[in-house]
Order: C-alpha cells, then structure tokens, then sequence
C-alpha cells in the first residue's frame, strides 16, 4: 500500500462528469457539470510527446493525481488543473480500505 503525507496533496483540482440536460426541443444535450470542486490532489507529470499528424503538431502528456479516496471518479470523467482540461485514462488499484486514489490522466490531442 502507497501512502502519502497530506501535505504532499497541495494542488486544487476540479472534477467533471457528463450529464444530459433537456434542450427544450425534447431532446437532450450533453454538458459537463462539476463533480467536486477544489478537491487537493498531488500532481505528477509521467511522459509527454510530439507528433506531427495531419500537418497539426499534437502535443500529449499523461499524469499521475493521487487524491484521497472517493468512490465518485471515473474513467468517464475530466479534471481541469491550472486552467488545462485532462482526461482521466485509468485508475490504478480501487480496493477496500484504501487511503488514496491514483489515476493517470491526459492533456492534450488524442491521436
């Protein structure tokens, strides 16, 4: 088991979800609500490339957020972390009794 000491989440991240709303047409529309707000996370960048595809240079790097343990985030959802939207890929060892969550996320164009 990973612990970490609560003064090493020292950045604020908010969390997002998808949710329908009613288009007053009788359709529905897909936005983006807060899930949590101003939830403190540790932040670690792991990788980071360039590609030139399509003559668009498409910058992507992932990173790791280890944040205390919720049962509410998942890979369907986004974070926004100083202004920049990261998608979350996949989290890393759910379980009981855990302390912490660990996901890695995504910022930037998927190829």
């Amino acid at each position: 088991m990973i612990n970490y000491r609560p003064g090493e989440l020292d950045q604020r991240i908010d969390i997002k979800y998808k949710s329908k709303v009613a288009d007053g047409g009788g359709g529905n529309v897909i936005t983006w609500q807060i899930l949590g707000c101003n939830i403190f996370a540790k932040v670690e960048p792991l990788s980071g490339n360039e590609a030139l595809k399509y003559n668009k240079l498409n910058a992507i790097a992932l990173y790791k957020f280890v944040v205390r343990y919720r049962e509410d985030i998942d890979e369907t959802q986004k974070i926004i972390w100083n202004g920049d939207e990261y998608d979350i890929k996949y989290i890393l060892g759910r379980g009981v009794r855990k302390l912490y969550l660990e996901f890695i996320a995504e910022r930037g164009a998927t190829l």
